[in-house]
């Protein structure tokens, strides 16, 4: 088994080639190279097994060399090292088939664990060579017959050819029980817009389906996961053997937390009760709606035990339209005195108990969240503070507790309600936060943030205040930025594109000549 190993420091070739146990693994010889091109040479004139690179080095790098590893056709295995946790380098990673993907300074046992995986696969590769093609073409059509039958599944009539799906799904290889309970994992998917600019549709739905097949199935090959498209969201149902609703609700905090280090898309899970493959239309059709309907669990995980415990439609405690009117009036007064009627008259009869006095809070909460998802405003983040929360933990526990808690939010919501209406206002505030983070990666995702705001309801707002889209001002703004750096600094045209705020010298460029109808470069020659 040989291994070479590249990196233009020597500190860290040295410790790779003497910190390994390179004789357990099996390895009997280890090469190293000090830059992609000695390494080019080294692979050309025989044989390598596995490749071990950093991305960082001068003149070519790691993906560099990966990406002539990959039209060279070599066979071996190849990882990749980086001391930085970057999405690009990831997505080129993986877009360039490495095998593995570790941050520097790097773990001795994981180095090890890897490199135990990628022998074992070589030594099965070299063994067995035409059955492994065999079963990976196998393996591909099964996952895939398995995805469309799923698929078939959740979104048949059961009235139509519901037979036909069970007699095919009886084949043995697609590991299909029409007699096992599974529980359907449904997740909704928004605020989508952002990441589908940065990174593309395809891409996006890649990421989120792998990352929770990685959590949830161990691996990223996706046998369970079927997605449905909708205009404004996506919806994800993973399929699950059934298995107790913690554990399950600890991989759906798991995918979420991934999820936000590189999407700015938000997830709503909704844990299914377990139910046999002939219900998974009805379930699927319940759990949407669910997603659809509760959303004071925006953001959140959430089970259908818990909207169950709700009143069912049209058996509301509360009369939902008269708290929607008083909203709609800024009627807080008028809002709370029903409230306290409603407590009283419960009080009088001996009839508030604990789970009553939940749903009155539940269904007043509805009214105030619609209310504010009308109007395009966060509510996670508007109603997200340390005070609200210690008084909701506590509105359950009594009649007044309620009252205060309800006060408090109507509170919150009228006063940012009341700053909104000053859009004149609130155009210099968002126009000003531009102007110190225009430097930065700016969204409007981040913005919307920034103002609790939805970012659909955000650009739509400062179009139509303005005249202008929040992404041309936010380029215009930099652009004037970009001008007086050309004019003043003795920086290059891509130092000046980075300080700016844009990644991209290409990108830009054109920006750049479709303001001033000037390249950077002409602009800088003239003016001088």
């Amino acid at each position: 088994m040989r291994i070479l190993l590249v990196d233009d420091d020597t500190v860290i070739l040295d410790d790779l080639r003497y910190s390994i146990h390179w004789d357990k693994l099996g390895v009997d010889r280890v090469d190293t190279a000090q830059d992609a091109a000695t390494a080019k040479q080294i692979l050309a004139r025989e044989p390598v097994d596995i490749v071990i690179s950093d991305i960082e080095m001068p003149q070519e790098s790691g993906l560099d060399l990966l990406r002539w590893y990959r039209e060279k056709d070599l066979k071996g295995k190849f990882l990749l090292l980086t001391c930085h946790e970057s999405f690009r380098y990831a997505t080129a990673a993986l877009k360039l088939h490495a095998g593995e993907y570790l941050m520097k300074p790097f773990n001795v046992e994981m180095m090890e664990l890897v490199l135990q995986k990628f022998i074992q696969e070589l030594q099965q590769e070299k063994e067995q060579e035409s059955a492994r093609i065999l079963g990976q073409w196998m393996t591909t059509n099964i996952r895939e017959t398995r995805l469309a039958m799923w698929s078939q599944m959740l979104s048949s009539n059961p009235k139509s050819r519901w037979e036909d799906l069970i007699k095919e799904a009886r084949n043995p290889a697609l590991q299909i029980d029409e007699n096992c309970n599974y529980r359907l994992v449904i997740s909704k998917v928004t605020n989508l817009e952002t990441d589908f600019e940065s990174y593309g549709k395809s891409l996006v739905s890649f990421i989120l389906t792998n990352i929770q097949s990685e959590v949830f199935f161990g691996q990223p090959e996706n046998c369970n996961i079927v997605a449905f498209e909708y205009p404004h969201y996506t919806i994800f149902v993973t399929i699950c053997p059934e298995e107790e609703e913690e554990k399950l609700r600890e991989r759906c905090r798991l995918t979420q937390d991934h999820c936000a280090k590189i999407l700015s898309a938000t997830v709503t899970y909704c844990i299914m009760n377990p139910c046999r493959v002939g219900d998974f239309p009805r379930t699927l059709e319940k759990g949407v709606r669910m997603l659809d309907q509760c959303v004071s669990f925006y953001g959140e995980i959430f089970s259908e035990d818990q909207v169950k415990a709700h009143p069912a439609e049209g058996e509301s405690v509360l009369q939902m339209e008269k708290l929607e009117a008083f909203l709609a009036e800024k009627g807080k007064k008028e809002f709370l005195s029903y409230l306290k009627k409603e407590l009283e008259i419960r009080v009088k009869a001996k009839a508030l108990d604990a789970k009553m006095l939940k749903t009155m809070i539940w269904e007043a909460n509805q009214a105030i969240y619609a209310h504010l998802a009308e109007q395009g405003i966060q509510i996670s983040l508007l109603l997200n503070d340390t005070l609200l929360l210690q008084m909701a933990a506590k509105a359950e526990q009594s009649a007044a507790d309620m009252i205060r808690y309800e006060n408090y939010l109507l509170d919150k919501v009228f006063d940012y309600e009341a700053e909104l209406e000053k859009s004149k206002g609130l155009i210099q505030k968002i126009n000003q936060y531009i102007h110190e983070h225009y430097a930065e990666n700016l969204t409007r995702s981040e913005i919307g943030a920034e103002f609790y705001l939805v970012p659909e309801y955000l650009a739509k707002m400062y179009k139509k205040k303005t005249g202008i889209a929040l992404k041309d001002y936010i380029n215009d703004y930099r652009i004037q930025q970009a001008k007086q750096m050309l004019l003043y600094s003795n920086k290059q045209v891509g130092e000046v594109a980075v300080d700016v705020g844009f990644g991209n010298l290409s990108y830009f460029s054109t920006v750049f000549k479709k303001s001033t109808g000037m390249t950077p470069v002409e602009y800088r020659k003239q003016e001088h």
